[in-house]
């Protein structure tokens, strides 16, 4: 099995529960908008969080067997220059490929922690 984290909340979880797929770029964007669900390996999950969403604590990140998503996975390079490559899915996800959820915590100073074992899995 081969992991790839999107970054989501309990809100948009359960409404991709009630619609039966998950539509979300981003939390704050629609796939509809943007084209594709962004996501993260494993081992690239946390320092994305510290970056975009140290000011958030609502959020959930979905673990998705990237080998049971029905739409397109790509691999690319992100438009900001970042080294290393980040999936892309595009188009909706199909909810049985989510195999289960993990809220992220933060240590004394407000920066996320990683998650036990997620760099660990595969990616």
């Amino acid at each position: 099995m081969q992991t790839i984290v999107i970054t989501s909340t309990d809100k948009l979880w359960k409404e991709a529960q009630e619609k039966g797929k998950y539509t979300w770029s981003t939390i704050d964007s629609a796939l509809d908008d943007i084209g594709f669900i962004h996501a993260t390996n494993p081992d690239q999950t946390t320092a994305m969080l510290n970056r975009h969403f140290a000011n958030r604590d609502n959020l959930l990140l979905l673990l998705v067997d990237v080998t049971k998503v029905k739409s397109e996975v790509r691999f690319e390079s992100p438009l900001s220059g970042r080294a290393g490559l980040f999936p892309h899915i595009y188009g909706p996800l199909n909810l049985d490929a989510v195999y289960g959820t993990i809220r992220p915590d933060k240590d004394t100073s407000g920066g996320f922690i990683e998650p036990a074992g997620l760099a660990k899995l595969v990616s």
